[in-house]
Order: C-alpha cells, then sequence, then structure tokens
C-alpha cells in the first residue's frame, strides 16, 4: 500500500496561482474576443462613414461646381444690368451728379461733364458746392445752406427748382442758366447721399425773352386805343359833351371801369416785361417807407370798411430814410395789403408793420386771417399767372402776377420775400428790404 505524501503549503500556492493565472487567461482572452468583435464593428462603421463621406464629397464637388455655375450666370447677368444702367445714366440728356451725406461727388453722367467741363476723374471725392458755384440771376452767388442740394441732405425729402431758374458756373468760369431737381438717396431710413437731375435751359429762357418782347409791344400798342376810351369816357360822364341819361350813365361806367380794369392790366404786363427784360427804370431817392405804407393803407380805406376787416397798423419809430425808388416799393406794398384785403372774408383781421433788424434791414410784415394758400400749391405762389384753387372762384378778377412782380422788386433790391401759410387760417408775408442802395439794371 502506497502512502501519499502530504502537499506541501509551497506546492498548495503554487497551484492556487497557476488556477488565477489560467482564470485571468480566460477574462483577458474573453476581452480580447470583445475588442477583436469591437474592432470588426468599428471598421465597419469606419468604412461605411468613409463610403458616406464619398459620397458627400462627391456631392459637395457637383454643388461646388454647380454653384459655381450660377454664380458665373448671376455674375455675367449683373454686369450686364450694370453695363445697361451705365449706358441708360451715360445717355440721358440731363445733367446727373449723385453725392454722399457730406455732398461729395461719387458718380457724373457723360451730360454733365460736357454742360460744365469738367471730368470725372477731376471732380470724383470733391464738393459739389464748391466744384459748381451757383448764381442767382442778378450774378449773386447763392449760399450753401441755400443750395437745395443742401436742404436736401439736411432731411428734405424733396426740392424741385423749376420755377426759379438760377445759373451753374462751368469749369471755364463761364456761366449758364438751369433748373433742377433733387432727391435724396436713403438707406435704412437714413439720408446717405442725394441725386440731382438738372438741364440747360438757355433755349426756354430764350424763347421766354421773345415772348416778354411781344407782350411789352402790344401792352404799348394798346395804351393808346384804351387812354383815348378813357379820356372820352369821362368827357361824357361829366358832361362834358352834353348831359346824359342814367341809363346812359350806368352804361357808360360799366364802359369806363372795364376800361381801367385793362389800363392797369396793361401797365401790369407791363412792368412785368420790363422787370424779365432788365429795361425797368429805377430812380433812387430817399424814401420814408412808413408814410407811403399809410398812404397804401388809406388808398385801401374804402375796400376795408366795405369788408368790416380790423386793420393792425404797427411801426416802429426808429425806420429812416431809406435810398430806394418810391414807385417800385408802392407796388410791392400794394400788392401784398390788397392781397390780404381781397382774400380775407368779411369781418377778418389785416396787420401791417414796419420794423427795423440789426442786420441794416426793414421788415415789412402783412399778415391775415384769409383763406390761405393750400399746402401742394405754396411752391407756385410766386410764378406768373398762378392763382391758387381756393381763390379763382372768389376773385375771377384777378392776373396772378402781382406776386411775381413783388417778389422780383424786392430781390432786384437786395431784399427777400417769403411767406408762411395754412389754408383757411390765414397767411404772414414777409419782405426784407436793406438800407442799402438798390442794384441798378
Amino acid at each position: 500500500m502506497e502512502i501519499k505524501k502530504p502537499i506541501t503549503s509551497a506546492a498548495s500556492k503554487l497551484v492556487l496561482r497557476l488556477k488565477i493565472l489560467a482564470k485571468e487567461k480566460e477574462i483577458t482572452r474573453r476581452k480580447l474576443v470583445v475588442t477583436a468583435r469591437q474592432l470588426a464593428v468599428t471598421a465597419r462603421e469606419k468604412e461605411i462613414t468613409r463610403r458616406k463621406l464619398a459620397v458627400t464629397a462627391q456631392e459637395l464637388r457637383r454643388l461646388h461646381a454647380t454653384l459655381e455655375k450660377k454664380v458665373l450666370r448671376r455674375t455675367k447677368d449683373l454686369e450686364q444690368i450694370r453695363s445697361k444702367n451705365e449706358a441708360i445714366l451715360t445717355s440721358i440728356g440731363d445733367g446727373l451728379v449723385v453725392v454722399d451725406k457730406e455732398g461729395r461727388i461719387t458718380y457724373i453722367n457723360k451730360s454733365f461733364e460736357e454742360m460744365l467741363g469738367w471730368k470725372s476723374q477731376e471732380i470724383l471725392g470733391k464738393s459739389m458746392v464748391q466744384v459748381v458755384p451757383r448764381e442767382d440771376q442778378n450774378g449773386i452767388g447763392v449760399l450753401f445752406k441755400e443750395r437745395i442740394l443742401t436742404q436736401v441732405l439736411a432731411g428734405q425729402k424733396f426740392v424741385a427748382d423749376l420755377t426759379n431758374p438760377f445759373y451753374y458756373i462751368r469749369k471755364d468760369k463761364s456761366r449758364f442758366p438751369v433748373s433742377s431737381i433733387v432727391a435724396p438717396v436713403i438707406l435704412n431710413k437714413k439720408v446717405v447721399g442725394a441725386v440731382e437731375v438738372f438741364r440747360d435751359i438757355t433755349k426756354e429762357k430764350e424763347i421766354d425773352k421773345a415772348k416778354t418782347e411781344f407782350v411789352s409791344l402790344a401792352s404799348h400798342q394798346l395804351r393808346t386805343p384804351l387812354s383815348t376810351v378813357n379820356w372820352y369816357s369821362e368827357m361824357l360822364l361829366t358832361g362834358d359833351v352834353g348831359e346824359v341819361t342814367i341809363d346812359q350813365k350806368k352804361y357808360l361806367e360799366e364802359i369806363y371801369n372795364g376800361n381801367q380794369r385793362m389800363v392797369d392790366l396793361v401797365n401790369t404786363l407791363l412792368d412785368v416785361s420790363r422787370i424779365e427784360l432788365g429795361t425797368l427804370v429805377i430812380e433812387l431817392k430817399p424814401t420814408d417807407i412808413v408814410k407811403l405804407a399809410q398812404n397804401v393803407i388809406n388808398e385801401h380805406k374804402l375796400q376795408i370798411i366795405e369788408k368790416k376787416i380790423k386793420l393792425l397798423p404797427s411801426f416802429e419809430d426808429n425806420i429812416p430814410l431809406i435810398k430806394t425808388d418810391p414807385k417800385l416799393l408802392r407796388m410791392v406794398i400794394q400788392n401784398l395789403l390788397s392781397n390780404a384785403i381781397k382774400y380775407t372774408p368779411d369781418g377778418g383781421r389785416v396787420s401791417i408793420s414796419l420794423a427795423l433788424e440789426e442786420e441794416a434791414n426793414v421788415v415789412l410784415t402783412i399778415a391775415d386771417t384769409g383763406y390761405g394758400i393750400p399746402k401742394n400749391q405754396q411752391n407756385k405762389i410766386f410764378t406768373k399767372l398762378f392763382r391758387a384753387d381756393n381763390v379763382i372762384g372768389r376773385d375771377t378778377e384777378g392776373t396772378g402776377l402781382g406776386l411775381y412782380i413783388a417778389k422780383s422788386i424786392v430781390e432786384q433790391a437786395g431784399g427777400k420775400l417769403w411767406f408762411e401759410s395754412k389754408e383757411n387760417q390765414g397767411s404772414t408775408f414777409y419782405a426784407t428790404l436793406p438800407l442799402r442802395k438798390i442794384k441798378k439794371h
């Protein structure tokens, strides 16, 4: 009988360690199997991703090619549009200039170059008001703040200067008459510049001068027969050639009054033609403007009483004599005051005042509580033959020349005439009359 030897503790430890190592090896093997499977899955996912990326890259190349074609086509279309717009702007017969917010020139067309003598490369980036000075009809330079381009850049929506021609100065210092329209360039509700379109109106001025000369000639020819009718009518009315019946006197008075209206119209037309032709005779004399205004008021007293108008005169005591033409100044006051009375309803109020300004100007102010001037027609009120819609039916005998004459006389004297008005609330006309000499023509 074989006797088993007992296992020593060292051997037991070895056996136990071998079992542990075997178990760890099995665990490691299993982990490696799992890792291998994961790697296989990852490899498949990578392959799928690679294939997707390949498809995406191909799609991107296709989209890029398509986009590139579209961009080229759009660029070509934009270039054609730009060329077309450039051709249109270049072909416009009127001068065109675009300026930025500071009034610097950013674009001019061919007509601008031809009319003013400047080339685009010479003036781009320069101030329009400095490059192209502006003068009024009397040759006086227009201040920066009074130019319509400046007004638009300051916030006015639209300004047209069609009824009050001015002159632009060319590069060679010669000048030509111009009418223009200026509109703002608006971006994000802010004014970022302006566009001005202007045209040479030399031919129109020549035609207008020819018409004025014809009116002057016709008016002179009309004065003689009208004077004859006036003379004989007066003789008949006064009984110098025999007694007339009541009915005959009534008819003669109608003839006389109608003839007087014709004489007034002819004289007005002659005044207009003289102003426009520069042949208006100006006789400067020391003039008491307060006394002159009071005389004009007295001439209208009957009309003021008939209409029950409350007249409010106000004349400062320190107004000196001014050297001016009293006859022309009387026409100014007469036109403004007669309009205020004529277009104020019965029982209304009219005021006339004279005050001395610090700038050595006498300021004439005539205000009324009359019909006023419609806002959409206020820019035409000083033009020849214009009459506002709201007064035509109330006064059929008006000529629409009084304010034109008054403004022309005041401006020739170196003054300024303007107004404020609201329809059905009345009007206020202001005239500044300088104490210096009136400009002769």
